[in-house]
């Protein structure tokens, strides 16, 4: 079996065997997830202004409604993101490792927005929750999927 195998099983069940701590740790993600996907795709503001503390500007038309539509958009895609996980959970658990797969190549996206698209200090109040979470979130998501292809591989006698 290959970390591949692991990744993208033949047949998605819920025969999950990437171990405990991948497994609880994707709980606590899907919680943090569910809360950051309704804050941006429900609040007025999308959580732009209230938790990322980015400045509000001024123009007519008012430039923020821009702002908030998009991050309200990108809102909508992780409540569709949660959609998914909560399919895995439910029915797919051999897909945990690939979701923390996911995971990890959207954090290495954000970093990469991030740096074709700096905000420097004045756009904000405080450092963002979001930019503070994005390489703890980067250095766990990579661990877990580690442990998860390599649990696998040991619980299927191939690694």
């Amino acid at each position: 079996m290959t970390a591949l195998d692991v990744l993208l099983p033949r047949a998605a069940n819920n025969d999950y065997r990437g171990g405990r701590v991948p497994l609880y740790l994707f709980y606590v993600l899907v919680a943090v997830a569910t809360f950051r996907s309704f804050v941006h795709f429900l609040r007025d503001d999308s959580g732009v202004n209230s938790i990322a503390s980015i400045v509000l500007f001024s123009g007519t038309p008012d430039p923020n409604n821009v702002i908030y539509m998009f991050s309200s958009l990108w809102g909508s895609q992780q409540v569709i993101m949660l959609m998914v996980y909560a399919a895995v959970l439910a029915r797919y658990r051999n897909l945990i490792p690939l979701m923390w797969a996911l995971m990890l190549v959207e954090v290495l996206f954000r970093l990469g927005v991030g740096m074709m698209h700096p905000l420097t200090p004045e756009y904000y109040l405080r450092t963002p929750p979001g930019k503070i979470g994005n390489l703890p979130m980067l250095a766990l998501s990579l661990a877990m999927v580690v442990l998860a292809i390599r649990n696998t591989k040991i619980k299927q006698g191939t690694g």
